[in-house]
């Protein structure tokens, strides 16, 4: 440990150094990356097994167990694969941001109220009108979690990754710090990273109380 005062001293330092505007985009592209693949394939996944109740029940196991799996493991592999590059950092996280968001959503559809399925066929619904205007209203507050926990888990994916072995980023230059036994740099870029997470805690949060009183 050293003192806070110094660990102070070395974020001033740290903050306007366009080495830390570098790493700083680097690691925040990699996270929205990682968590938009997420979303745009973990909500259709979950609304895939939903209406699949059969394939539902084939794979659930299989992404439950891939959700309590460490997918760090398969990094020596996407490595051997796409190259020392932000490719297997991508895949990694984006598949731990996927894997909540897609059970969140089959459970959240499967919990809408039948009279909502009624009511959507006893006005003639489309298709489009019965996902948007009926089960995207009614899933939506019970979805948001799972969304909310996807990015929490694009953010570790991220960070673990780089931490481990990446080039470049805020991961990277903590592990890097530690490996150079900089201990100042490493808890500079440590109370970064949880700088980091609070902010986008908040963020989710808010945006999710927003959500719910906007659609209850």
């Amino acid at each position: 440990m050293v003192p806070p005062s110094e660990i102070l001293e070395r974020l001033v330092a740290i903050v306007p150094t366009g080495e830390f505007g570098a790493d700083t985009a680097r690691t925040l592209t990699t996270i929205l990356m990682a968590f938009v693949i997420g979303l745009v394939g973990g909500i259709p996944l979950g609304v895939l097994l939903w209406r699949l109740p059969a394939v539902g029940r084939v794979l659930e196991p299989f992404l439950v167990t891939g959700y309590a799996m460490p997918t760090l493991l398969f990094y020596p592999v996407l490595l051997a694969i796409m190259g020392l590059n932000a490719g297997p950092i991508v895949v990694i996280a984006a598949t731990m941001s996927l894997i909540p968001i897609a059970l969140t959503t089959m459970v959240a559809l499967g919990s809408i109220k039948p009279i909502l399925h009624k009511l959507a066929k006893s006005v003639n619904a489309s298709q489009s009108q019965y996902y948007l205007k009926v089960l995207l209203p009614a899933a939506t507050p019970l979805v948001f979690p799972g969304v909310k926990l996807g990015f929490i888990y694009a953010v570790i994916g991220t960070i673990a990754m780089e931490f481990i072995l990446a080039a470049q980023g805020i991961g990277f230059r903590a592990g890097f710090s530690y490996r150079e036994l900089n201990t100042a740099d490493m808890w500079a870029y440590i109370t970064i990273v949880i700088v980091l997470s609070v902010i986008v805690n908040g963020i989710l949060t808010w945006s999710e109380k927003r959500i719910r009183k906007d659609l209850l």
